[in-house]
C-alpha cells in the first residue's frame, strides 16, 4: 500500500474493491470515517463501513474513475471525480451507475492518505427527499 497521493489511494482502493479484499478496502479509511451509503443514509466508523462493503461485494461490481481532480492544502485533500460502478443485482441483472463524487482525505503521520469523508453521490445528496 503506497497511498502517497490521494490519486494513488483511490486507484489502490478501486483495485482492492475489484479483488474483494475487505481489509485492504477498509485500510483506505480512517477509523472514524463517514460514508454516504445513499442520499440520506450514512455509515460511520469501520464497523459500519465493513457491513456496507460486504454488501457491495455481493454485487460483483467494479468501480472506475472516469475523471478526477484534487485540491490539496497541507494534510487535507478534496478529491472530486466522475466515476462508474458496474455490477450485477440480486436477480442477476447487470447494472451501471455513473456519479460525481466528493471525498475528503487526510494524510496521516505515516504519510498515507486515507478517506475521512466518502460521498460517492456528490451533489445527489441534495436530492435526498
Amino acid at each position: 500500500m503506497s497511498l502517497s497521493t490521494p490519486e494513488l489511494a483511490v486507484t489502490e482502493l478501486d483495485e482492492a474493491f475489484a479483488r474483494r479484499d475487505l481489509e485492504a478496502v477498509l485500510s483506505h479509511y480512517e477509523d472514524d470515517a463517514v460514508l454516504v451509503v445513499e442520499p440520506g443514509r450514512i455509515a460511520r466508523g469501520k464497523e459500519q463501513l465493513r457491513r456496507v462493503f460486504e454488501y457491495l461485494f455481493t454485487l460483483n461490481g467494479t468501480a472506475k474513475q472516469l475523471d478526477t481532480h484534487v485540491l490539496e492544502t497541507g494534510d487535507i485533500a478534496l478529491f472530486t471525480s466522475r466515476w462508474v460502478f458496474k455490477g450485477i443485482d440480486s436477480s442477476g441483472v447487470p447494472f451501471e451507475r455513473e456519479s460525481n463524487a466528493t471525498s475528503v482525505f487526510r494524510r496521516g503521520a505515516d504519510g498515507f492518505w486515507r478517506m475521512i469523508i466518502d460521498n460517492s453521490y456528490g451533489p445527489a445528496v441534495l436530492d435526498r427527499n
